[in-house]
């Protein structure tokens, strides 16, 4: 191949990993070279040579909830640009099954593990058994001796909570997934009981609903028992957008209008939130995105969202 795309055999293994500073023309010939010959990399022989499988382990709650599917499809992308593979396992928010992550058969054999968890508390983060090497994405709780990816959910949810009392809401619910209240391993949780704080709100327990999983169904029931529990609710932020998304049937199969009655803010800008009526208000995954965009934002100026002007 490197004699016939007239280049090094070290160019011809750069541009079939991915990697090195390669210009355009060089590795479209040796793509073309690739083409011509056939070449398919054997990877077997590559994993013997490294000690490497070239395979890493992704672990989520579900597949099946909106912002976990298009999360894993990011992984996915990115990891195919990298020259890896990616094997998925589901732990449906069970925390045996988070905390014992690395011990899953099904990942035995990866280079290393993703773990997205839902329901890791801050002792369930220090027992953590660790034997290769793990990424925890949450900013939730601290991840201590494990690398952690973060994002300032705290922040985020206090300006929610700021934009929807700028539009005049003052009796503010939140759907929370956890069986109890997520005071202390949510940081979503904790920016909303400091943003009623901030505009001299009372935190009511009535007013907070919490759900075993993060679905549309989940969302639609647990707005019916917030319904019924507490009437006067004027505004929902539900900390996920599967969640909001339900919230908004069950809100219109319990009569009441959207944003006319009840105000819905969702939580991490899934596609479907785009498409639902009335649009949905969501926050973007990062330090605070939202549209349209609160009078006062931590990561100002803030990115141009797509999303089209929400309820």
């Amino acid at each position: 191949m490197a004699a016939l795309a007239g280049v090094s055999a070290s160019t011809v293994s750069s541009v079939v990993r991915g990697r090195g500073n390669v210009r355009e023309e060089t590795r479209q010939r040796v793509r073309d070279a690739i083409d011509e010959l056939g070449y398919r990399p054997n990877l077997a022989a590559r994993r013997l040579r490294s000690g490497r499988s070239h395979v890493m382990g992704l672990a989520l709650p579900s597949v099946t909830v909106p912002y976990f599917r298009e999360f894993a499809d990011s992984v996915l992308r990115e990891a195919q640009h990298h020259g890896m593979s990616v094997r998925i396992t589901q732990t449906h928010g069970d925390v045996r099954r988070e905390r014992g992550v690395c011990d899953d058969p099904y990942l035995r054999h990866v280079d290393g593990i993703l773990l997205v968890p839902v329901a890791l508390g801050k002792e369930d983060m220090r027992a953590l058994a660790v034997t290769k090497p793990l990424v925890v994405a949450t900013a939730s709780v601290t991840a201590g001796r494990v690398d952690s990816s973060d994002t300032d959910l705290f922040e985020a949810a206090r300006t929610v909570v700021a934009h929807l009392v700028a539009g005049g809401r003052r009796r503010i619910a939140a759907l929370a997934p956890g069986e109890a209240l997520p005071a202390e391993s949510d940081e979503r949780y904790l920016g909303y009981v400091a943003g009623l704080r901030d505009a001299g709100l009372p935190v009511s327990r009535r007013r907070v609903v919490s759900t075993e999983t993060v679905t549309f169904a989940a969302g639609a029931e647990a707005v019916r028992t917030l319904v019924e529990r507490a009437p006067e609710t004027d505004a929902v932020f539900a900390l996920g957008d599967a969640l909001a998304l339900g919230a908004l049937r069950g809100l219109r199969d319990a009569g009441r209008s959207v944003p006319g009655d009840i105000a819905v803010v969702g939580f991490g800008n899934v596609a479907q939130a785009g498409y639902c009526a009335p649009t949905l208000s969501t926050v973007e995954w990062c330090a605070c995105v939202m549209w349209p965009p609160p009078s006062v934002c931590p990561s100002r100026p803030c990115p141009t969202s797509s999303m089209p002007p929400g309820r």
